[in-house]
């Protein structure tokens, strides 16, 4: 029998399909917003305005409440890059990634109670959830409310200046979306890694 560890508690997977449901909201609400004469999934122009903002709100709290709880519960030390990570970690890491994955070779790298992250995932979630995250919801806060902060705007360029680079942020983000299902189904199953999220437990892969 496989050995089972409990990888991800239920704080931990509640927030994550909440995080999920939001972002795609996000994804299809402001599309629409985008191309609303070539893309009509959620009725009006107006319904897609409301529910992007609606939607990016509660992304906001969404946010705080992970931070808060990863800093008191000190789970954000799944997050911290250590000397180990950057090398070798992340180069055995790549090597899986573009090569060893396509010869059925086993992962480099065995998730634990204590690091749950391969060195490449530390260094992607890291910088997406503590420096891209919190810019895309600050660009979105002052574009949803410019007559709040239109000095602060003023001083960075202008509100145009604010919507093309949410627009760059929102284009990454997305993108960064597609990666994530699709190296979640790199696990020794491709539907291990989902399975795990659903309930916490994870299966050391065999050799």
């Amino acid at each position: 029998m496989s050995e089972k560890i409990y990888l991800h508690p239920v704080t931990e997977r509640v927030w994550h399909w909440i995080h999920a449901i939001l972002v795609i909201l996000l994804i299809l609400s402001g599309t629409q917003i985008h191309w609303p004469d070539s893309v009509n999934l959620l009725g009006s122009f107006s319904n897609a305005i409301s529910l992007h903002n609606w939607a990016g709100i509660l992304l906001v709290c969404d946010f705080f409440l992970w931070l808060l709880y990863n800093l008191i519960s000190k789970r954000v030390s799944h997050y911290i890059i250590r000397k180990k990570d950057i090398h070798p970690g992340m180069i055995v890491q790549a090597r899986f990634y573009a090569y060893d994955i396509f010869k059925n070779r086993p992962h480099p790298y065995f998730p634990s109670e204590d690091n749950k992250f391969n060195p490449l995932q530390k260094a992607t979630y890291f910088s997406f959830m503590f420096f891209m995250m919190p810019l895309l919801l600050i660009s979105g806060i002052l574009y949803m409310y410019p007559y709040y902060f239109s000095s602060f705007i003023s001083s960075l360029g202008g509100l145009k200046v604010v919507a093309v680079f949410h627009y760059i942020m929102a284009i990454i983000f997305t993108a960064f979306f597609v990666a994530h299902i699709y190296l979640a189904t790199t696990g020794h199953t491709i539907f291990a890694d989902f399975i795990s999220m659903i309930t916490g437990y994870a299966e050391k892969e065999e050799h």
